[in-house]
């Protein structure tokens, strides 16, 4: 594996002064978020267990009560079943993702400059994708109080594990100072692009919309956290690439996501309209679409607050019959045999252009925007990697499958595994029908990939 688990469930925050008393700890405290862990199910815990323990004595405290008054993940003392509401869980996933981006782009000179290279630590010697920062982790906690605190009891797989402290820093000055919402939820005043509807000229293969219930049951709800995706590149400066992910999963199946930017418009491919903004978060939800909220710059008149603003539906493009096959990858080599299978099986179309982008989320967001037609990701990414870009992506009617054509499995189907061993490909809404010539052509040629 190259990378670490872990799970954080909302018991230390079942009533309203212990979440003034855990959060004052996580955002003032140099170590790392003092957490208990739930487990979604035991089948799930066999390759997911972690002990975490608490650096305070009134967390620790607050851990036993709270394990104590709370039965299961999703469930109230009296054994009632505890949901969640579809928009508000989002709300909360584009609040979180704001707020990571924004610790990730206040740290990059911190974690990037002069003097920071000997903090960052390799989880793998000698693989320069297992890099971690002082920002990946700061991110992490940032994003995993605001997850908690808005919802006591949720299940919460994230990337980075408390065991890479950053005590050298304050992690109160990691959040980007303060947000306002002028009307209190963050997906107020988003232009939402739903998903096109199909057409006549052959490209209506989407696969079919999933409407979620209004209120999700909590027991039912995985959420993945990848604080900082791209920490390679964010170390060797490609900005650009670097994307917070926040994807939740309703029985097995990505259905909302929200992706922040925290320096968005650096590669000039965004959907800068020309206000300079400190991040912006593309996000997602089943059966609704696709929508964007921005930071707005920080004024005098608002009390130094950065401003979050629904703005205008992100630029996106369908692919349609004709268009030229754009297939992005990383600079892996490992991924080689796939690229060269692809230029073979699209010869007759007039073969590939090929396009190489760092990190997976990046990669995504371009099928999103459907500026790449199918992306094929190696067999070394994470659950936690895909599943914010997948909701968003499959919310504007685009498909995520292993090689082989099977949809990646999330949570208790996956048997504990985090990693998409069978590699991953994605295609832009309206390449349905490339999407299952690649895969076909990927059974037909297991043997070399």
């Amino acid at each position: 594996e190259t990378s670490t688990m872990a799970m954080a469930t909302a018991s230390v925050l079942c009533r309203p002064c212990q979440i003034a008393v855990i959060l004052s700890i996580v955002l003032i405290s140099s170590a790392p978020i003092a957490t208990a862990f739930r487990l979604p199910s035991p089948e799930f815990s066999g390759n997911l267990r972690r002990v975490m323990t608490s650096h305070r004595a009134s967390a620790a405290d607050g851990v036993e009560n709270a394990q104590q008054q709370h039965q299961r993940p999703g469930s109230h003392g009296d054994g009632t079943t505890a949901t969640i509401p579809a928009e508000r869980l989002l709300s909360t996933l584009v609040d979180a993702a704001t707020r990571g981006s924004l610790t990730i782009s206040s740290l990059s000179e911190t974690a990037r400059g002069s003097g920071a290279t000997d903090s960052i630590r390799f989880k793998v010697e000698g693989d320069a994708r297992s890099a971690l920062t002082i920002a990946d982790t700061a991110a992490q906690r940032v994003i995993v109080s605001c997850l908690l605190g808005a919802h006591p009891g949720l299940n919460i797989v994230g990337e980075e594990d408390e065991s890479v402290g950053t005590a050298e820093e304050d992690a109160s000055s990691t959040v980007g100072g303060d947000l306002s919402f002028p009307t209190g939820d963050p997906l107020d005043g988003c232009d939402w692009a739903a998903p096109p509807q199909p057409t006549a000229d052959g490209d209506g293969d989407d696969p079919p919309r999933v409407i979620l219930p209004a209120e999700l049951d909590m027991r039912d709800v995985l959420v993945y956290v990848d604080p900082l995706d791209g920490t390679r590149e964010f170390v060797e400066g490609r900005l650009e690439n670097v994307t917070c992910l926040i994807g939740a999963c309703y029985r097995g199946r990505p259905v909302m996501g929200a992706i922040g930017l925290p320096f968005q418009g650096r590669d000039g491919d965004g959907d800068d309209d020309g206000d300079a903004s400190p991040c912006e978060v593309i996000f997602g939800l089943a059966g609704r679409g696709v929508g964007r909220a921005r930071v707005e710059k920080k004024t005098s008149g608002d009390g130094g607050a950065s401003v979050v603003v629904g703005c205008a539906r992100p630029k996106l493009k369908r692919h349609r019959d004709g268009d030229t096959i754009r297939i992005s990858s990383g600079d892996s080599s490992s991924v080689l045999p796939a690229l060269d299978l692809a230029d073979r099986t699209f010869e007759s179309k007039g073969g590939i252009a090929r396009q190489i982008y760092g990190a997976t989320g990046n990669k995504l967001l371009k099928v999103i925007y459907g500026r790449t037609t199918l992306s094929l990701l190696h067999t070394k990414t994470s659950l936690w990697d895909t599943a914010a870009p997948t909701a968003v992506l499959e919310a504007m009617g685009g498909r995520v499958t292993d090689y082989f054509g099977e949809p990646l499995v999330y949570g208790d189907g996956h048997g504990g595994e985090l990693g998409n061993r069978k590699g991953v490909v994605a295609s832009a809404p309206g390449a349905g029908a490339e999407h299952d010539e690649m895969c076909e052509a990927m059974c037909d040629n297991a043997g070399m990939l």
